[in-house]
């Protein structure tokens, strides 16, 4: 990677993922802000304009910097039209750059931890409604409307809640403030102090609905 391009990936996930999947390619600097990315504020050799990359109903524009640019580059491009990252999660890595399609179980093991400052995670709650890859920061799972920060709290109540559904809760009793007792009766009476209080630890996640989703899709086997 030439350093223009490891400058980009640092500060853009976009870039990150894109070098990961396709490999280098050369950023130059624009003459100008209206010839530079509308989305980046970058450029490379190859620029095409916007409204042959998006529709008119495209409303993501939160995270573009260069409103006065009319074309996107070619990084930018690829990632309004990749579909996958529209519907499935993915994790992306800084250094190395890597971009990596995640089934439940990979998310539920990067998830296990926090966040760090060299990863970036999209969860598509409702596929393929959403750009998540281009909102993506840094040290943050990114939802359909929002970027979670996940920390160890966030580990620990996944754990919970893999346990819970493990002992045979179902994703809609989770949602619920007390335990069914016909699950609860099933188990054995020296594991109910416990269940009580993994479901006491989950309480903040009832609360935060995001969070709660994407435990769930981790949780998932």
């Amino acid at each position: 990677m030439t350093t223009p391009e490891l400058a980009a990936a640092e500060r853009d996930v976009v870039w990150a993922a894109y070098t990961a999947a396709e490999g280098a390619v050369d950023a130059i600097e624009p003459a100008d802000r209206a010839s530079g990315c509308a989305r980046c504020g970058r450029a490379t050799t190859e620029m095409t304009p916007v409204g042959q990359v998006i529709s008119r109903r495209f409303t993501g524009f939160e995270s573009w910097t260069n409103l006065a640019g009319r074309h996107l580059c070619r990084v930018c491009v690829w990632v309004y039209r990749n579909r996958a990252l529209r519907a499935d999660a993915h994790i992306i890595t800084r250094d190395p750059a890597t971009l990596t399609p995640a089934d439940p179980a990979l998310l539920h093991r990067v998830l296990s931890a926090p966040v760090g400052a060299d990863t970036a995670v999209i969860v598509p709650l409702r596929p393929g409604r959403k750009h998540l890859l281009p909102d993506a920061c840094w040290g943050r799972v990114t939802v359909d409307d929002a970027g979670l920060k996940w920390t160890a709290a966030d580990a620990d109540r996944l754990a919970v809640m893999r346990r819970l559904l493990g002992q045979g809760f179902s994703e809609v009793m989770l949602r619920q403030g007390t335990p069914a007792y016909p699950v609860l009766s099933r188990l054995p009476a020296d594991e109910w102090p416990r269940v009580l209080d993994d479901w006491c630890r989950l309480g903040p996640w009832r609360q935060a609905g995001p969070w709660f989703e994407v435990g769930l899709r981790a949780s998932r086997r």
